[in-house]
């Protein structure tokens, strides 16, 4: 089968956590894959292991399958992802980074942002230069990203995924920096999605709660200070939420691309208690310090 006709996705931040994941979803439903990262050595390290979750060959949609789907063809799993080093927070690494997808296979179909950067610490303490850089990683890494995708997404009418956070949504303990970010991400996508459906170019966001990670509770430890309790550490600042499986998180992912969905929230229960909250703010932060308090504080 021609490569033109095998739907390619970029996914920044594809090097590691949910970004490899989701580039792992997108090869097992045939798309061509360009994960996109800054240090070369991780780059290689998550092609390597996402060539050996593929096996050695995978479908591309020529042959017919067993089920009687349309057509499944075999190619080599390296031909159908590519490691690509740029920082997408500089606008003229994102310009070149897109044209070279551009002149190697003419096309795009789905772009998901996953680049972003959480964070620990009380908004009075907070400094301009830490919201600035997280600002830059959560919100223009998307931008620059974005803009530079519009006129292949616009030929192709496809898909822009923001991977947002529960703190796109509501804000939370401890985590002040991160939802200010993260909201901005959200302001971001709703803008982009209204200006480019007129295009044919869909935009969604995908808010998850805490992921599931092996050092969830200890990434965040050197933040803390006096000010902080040790619950500011835990997954969400403390949100007392079961992680969510990040292979869940990455499926929905695909299924957002697929159905063109706007705007999903995960775990899905939580939907109509945001909405609650933020229909009655009073209720709504009687929510949120009761899903975020500690022991000592019920």
């Amino acid at each position: 089968m021609k490569s033109e006709s095998v739907p390619l996705a970029i996914v920044t931040g594809g090097s590691a956590g949910l970004g490899t994941y989701i580039a792992a979803a997108l090869l097992r439903n045939r798309y061509r894959v360009v994960i996109v990262g800054r240090d070369a050595d991780r780059l290689d390290q998550a092609s390597r292991h996402l060539i050996s979750l593929m096996g050695t060959v995978v479908g591309t949609g020529a042959t017919p399958t067993d089920s009687g789907q349309p057509g499944l063809g075999q190619v080599s799993a390296e031909s159908m992802l590519v490691a690509e080093i740029a920082d997408v927070g500089d606008a003229d690494q994102v310009a070149a980074l897109f044209r070279r997808v551009q002149d190697r296979f003419g096309r795009l179909d789905a772009l998901i942002n996953t680049v972003g950067a959480s964070d620990r610490g009380l908004i009075e303490n907070l400094s301009t230069d830490r919201l600035q850089d997280l600002w830059r990683r959560n919100v223009v890494t998307a931008l620059l990203c974005s803009q530079a995708a519009i006129p292949a997404l616009e030929s192709s009418g496809g898909v822009i995924v923001n991977i947002g956070s529960l703190a796109s949504k509501v804000g939370a303990r401890y985590i002040g920096g991160y939802a200010i970010a993260k909201h901005g991400l959200a302001g971001l996508t709703g803008q982009l999605r209204l200006e480019l459906k007129s295009r044919g170019v869909h935009v969604a966001l995908v808010s998850p709660g805490p992921i599931r990670r092996d050092d969830a509770g200890a990434r965040y430890q050197q933040q803390l200070d006096d000010r902080l309790p040790s619950q500011a550490a835990q997954p969400g600042g403390g949100a007392r939420l079961k992680g969510l499986p990040p292979e869940k998180v990455a499926q929905a992912v695909v299924r957002c691309i697929q159905n063109r969905k706007p705007d999903v929230v995960m775990p899905g229960y939580l939907r109509p208690l945001i909405a609650v909250g933020h229909a009655f703010p009073r209720l709504g932060d009687w929510l949120l310090l009761k899903f975020t308090s500690s022991k000592s504080e019920r």
